[in-house]
């Protein structure tokens, strides 16, 4: 018998996350976290286990840019280290973990090692199958799903980018097939309980955010699901620096025109929508609702008259360019804050792009507007004399005059 090769001794390994080693239901891993090259080395070999590992690919791999003068004996300590560290651990000294042979190492075949992403891609590769159907079909999905608990340990290694975004893109796939099949079996709670996990791995992933919005809406959580729109709006908005997209911007009108019921009572109509007492400022909209509000303004002016002005907040930094990421997010919290308190109840504010915010501001004359606008300038300046940003104004009618002067 091979040494290490013991029935009774099982081996139990995880790499997505954290990496976990485990002997008969004992983690004896933890004294890998102390040594990032010790962590490293053990991944590599567990996901390389199906073969010998040459000396030379592991000195590629781990001292590329070190010129070590003996990188031999650099190997030969690390390999040492590794084994004492999971004896270390709590594995028994006699286990042998790493076989040596011709001018290779490798993770002992004689194990009888159970992986985790080697049992995802078994049921990923089996789902991909035209046979595999029905319950089979939905037990490997939530196997699956189930198993992948993050990215692989220590994504940011070079030579574990590729299967990172590789496991990733799968479980993303199969994580949107289980979602939509347990919608359909009326299983929504579970479905939006699986996006939220999801999320916790990847939460700017639109397709995660949008079955999740679907699952609240089909489970009648219509609130929530608006406010997980928003929320995601205002991460893009954040993070990424754009906005959503317009399948996602399309699946929020419709359910927020869902969310209007029949009711033959015209006082109960009138309570729902009117605003909650204490409400002051400005009315702060997402943008498509500030579109739907423009142009009915637009079609009231065509009919009746009258003069409504478009306001345009543009953050720019001394060069007139967007600023870095982190600094826009703080400005235009500053802004807005600026303009929900400048503003009246009647004028209507949205963000428009990441840098840029829009006002309505109806009943007013040009020169009025003008003030406004400049009134937002300078408080901003005044309540911010220490932001890095400048802050721009622009101001259009809605519907243009002759001789129709402009703000810039």
């Amino acid at each position: 018998m091979v040494k290490g090769q013991n029935p009774k001794t099982k081996v139990s390994v995880a790499l997505f996350g954290e990496l976990t080693i485990e002997v008969n239901g004992v983690v004896v891993s933890g004294p890998l976290s102390r040594s990032k090259k010790l962590k490293n080395m053990a991944q590599y070999l567990i996901m390389h286990q199906n073969r010998p590992v040459p000396h030379g690919e592991l000195y590629a791999t781990f001292w590329p840019d070190e010129g070590s003068a003996n990188p031999r004996g650099a190997l030969k300590t690390l390999m040492h280290r590794l084994r004492t560290a999971l004896v270390q651990g709590g594995a028994p000294e006699e286990l042998t973990f790493i076989t040596v042979g011709q001018g290779a190492y490798q993770w002992n075949p004689a194990l009888d090692t159970t992986c985790d992403f080697v049992e995802f891609e078994k049921a990923f590769h089996r789902l991909q199958e035209e046979d595999c159907g029905g319950e089979e079909r939905m037990r490997l999905l939530e196997q699956a799903c189930a198993l992948y608990r993050g990215r692989l340990s220590d994504e940011t290694e070079l030579w574990m980018v590729s299967p990172t975004v590789y496991f990733h893109g799968c479980y993303l796939k199969l994580v949107g097939e289980l979602c939509e099949r347990l919608r359909q079996e009326q299983r929504a709670d579970e479905a939006a309980d699986l996006c939220r996990d999801a999320l916790r791995f990847d939460e700017l992933d639109e397709g995660l955010n949008r079955e999740l919005i679907l699952a609240l809406t089909a489970c009648g959580r219509n609130q929530e699901a608006m406010q997980q729109y928003n929320r995601v709006t205002e991460l893009y908005y954040s993070e990424l620096g754009v906005q959503v997209s317009d399948e996602l911007r399309a699946l929020y009108r419709k359910i927020a025109a869902a969310e209007e019921t029949t009711d033959m009572n015209i006082d109960s109509v009138r309570d729902r929508l009117q605003e909650k007492e204490g409400t002051t400022g400005a009315f702060v909209c997402e943008f498509g609702i500030f579109q739907d509000i423009y142009r009915i303004e637009e079609r009231v002016l065509a009919r009746y008259g009258g003069r409504i002005f478009l306001g345009l907040l543009t953050v720019t930094n001394a060069y007139m360019e967007t600023p870095e990421q982190k600094v826009l997010n703080r400005a235009m919290d500053q802004v807005l804050s600026v303009v929900r308190k400048s503003l009246r109840q009647c004028d209507i504010v949205s963000r428009f792009s990441p840098s840029q915010y829009v006002v309505l501001l109806p009943t007013v004359t040009y020169e009025t507007g003008e003030m406004v606008m400049e009134r937002i300038r300078k408080t901003f300046r005044r309540e911010f004399p220490k932001s890095p940003v400048m802050l721009s104004c622009k101001l259009r009618p809605l519907r243009p005059q002759d001789g129709e002067r402009i703000m810039e």
